[in-house]
């Protein structure tokens, strides 16, 4: 009986003009998007060579390591095949970030300041389309399955026979939602063709297996809406004042709760602008060198008579090196906690609005996607964390490089001016290079998510079979 249900139930559907249109947009909202990923995904591989020839460039004709510790250089974070369905954070905070001594590592280059027009409409990722368009279709295939049927007269029919009433309500909630699985993973399927003809793209393992974890989060996500388009189904007697309901809820969900989540945390969880703890941090590194280089003066007057001018500079250096080691510590200290306590505030305010958030399924999916893809706010964290790790190389060597340069115009007799040399030699120089998140790693942040849809939709189902069981066919 059950496979009767399931059976007329696909049939049903699939012949039906619902079916026929959700396929159409679907498959081609997913190529659009698809083909919009390849590009957006090949123009990130080719701005990784170009920032690359941009530092060797610039790092060759910066005429001494001095200009090299101002200026510093620009690191990229690698892109990921799996951006072509979920961008993530990448386009929108941007993937490059400047490593130099005295500035604590921030990402820079957002496509919303070059070009603030995208900022208005945002991406189109296949995560967005799930999201958005997807979920209007759940709502679309459930609003009128119980109210409808009662409209029309056939559910007094079939429940006149001697048929439990959670045989049918199961028949037909798995005969829809296969239904509305095909205009899904078809496309899907057609999409993934697609990448791998036509994509500069090769998935490691690694890769598939969060490609899977990603589309398990799509079908999730629209069992989640399924299910509650099935409850308020159930608990109305209209398919009109059903679809209301629905309507109102999709917003709520995917709209109002997502958005005012960020202000509720904003408000809780005040930050600082970033220009603000920058400054407050370059006048922490203004401080301590005018404390340097006052308090080297002061002793060189002290021993200025008793050198002499061969002398002078070799002792005004180690004074000024004495000191640095004495004041440096005071000056390293209160700038980890000035880093420290923004990274905290950052921290806190993430932590409550992703919180907050979760009660929408939208939200959850948005997260599953950024986690697995690699796109997210930990793989940034991540990110920024090792490039705090290499600007302490980084400032070592550049450092060590200067006093050699030092040395180097001391003992041709030149005080000022570039060094001889010509070109730089970056043989050297130590490289950056990005470990990502494991997929363990990024599975167990993504795990949370899963799970929070998973119990949305069981709790959905539970109160669609309790009101149906009481449900007035009549």
């Amino acid at each position: 009986m059950l496979g009767n249900i399931i059976r007329t139930q696909i049939l049903e559907n699939i012949y039906g003009i619902k079916f026929v249109v959700t396929f159409i947009v679907c498959t081609l909202l997913v190529v659009a998007a698809t083909i919009t990923g390849i590009g957006r995904y090949e123009a990130q591989l080719s701005e990784e060579q170009k920032i690359l020839s941009i530092n060797k460039g610039n790092l060759e004709e910066a005429g001494d390591w001095h200009s090299v510790s101002r200026t510093g250089i620009k690191v990229i974070k690698p892109s990921t095949s799996l951006s072509i369905f979920s961008s993530g954070l990448e386009e929108s905070v941007g993937r490059t970030a400047t490593v130099k001594e005295g500035d604590f590592p921030h990402m820079e280059d957002s496509i919303y300041s070059t070009a603030p027009i995208f900022a208005v409409f945002g991406d189109l990722d296949l995560t967005f389309i799930i999201k958005i368009v997807i979920s209007l279709f759940a709502i679309l295939f459930t609003y009128d399955l119980i109210s409808g049927e009662k409209e029309r007269g056939t559910l007094k029919l079939c429940l006149s026979n001697a048929l439990p009433r959670y045989t049918y309500l199961l028949g037909k909630s798995i005969g829809s939602f296969v239904s509305l699985l095909m205009p899904l993973l078809m496309p899907l399927l057609i999409g993934l063709i697609i990448i791998l003809t036509f994509g500069n793209v090769n998935f490691s393992g690694d890769d598939w297996a969060r490609l899977g974890i990603i589309v398990l989060s799509y079908v999730c996500y629209m069992l989640a809406f399924f299910c509650a388009g099935l409850f308020i189904s159930a608990l109305t007697k209209h398919s009109a004042v059903s679809f209301l309901v629905l309507l109102f809820v999709w917003v709520m969900l995917v709209l109002v709760i997502p958005k005012a989540s960020m202000m509720i945390a904003d408000e809780v969880y005040p930050i600082p602008g970033i220009n603000e703890v920058r400054a407050h941090q370059f006048q922490l590194q203004r401080d301590f060198w005018q404390q340097t280089w006052q308090r080297t003066a002061e002793e060189f007057q002290k021993v200025s008579s008793t050198t002499s001018d061969e002398e002078r500079w070799s002792v005004m250096r180690e004074l000024r090196n004495t000191i640095r080691a004495e004041l440096e510590p005071v000056y390293l200290a209160q700038n980890e906690k000035l880093i420290n306590d923004f990274k905290q505030q950052q921290q806190n305010l993430t932590t409550l609005a992703m919180s907050i958030s979760r009660i929408s399924p939208a939200s959850a999916l948005t997260y599953i996607g950024l986690n697995v893809a690699g796109t997210g706010f930990y793989d940034q964290e991540n990110f920024l964390e090792q490039l705090t790790m290499y600007r302490e190389r980084f400032a070592e060597y550049v450092e060590l490089q200067e006093e050699k340069e030092r040395a180097e115009r001391m003992r041709r007799g030149m005080m000022h001016g570039p060094s001889a040399q010509g070109k730089l030699d970056i043989s050297t120089l130590p490289t950056f290079r990005f470990e990502p998140l494991s997929f363990g790693e990024s599975f167990n942040y993504a795990l949370i998510d899963l799970l929070m849809m998973i119990i949305v939709s069981i709790i959905f189902y539970a109160l669609a079979s309790v009101f149906f069981i009481r449900y007035d066919v009549r």
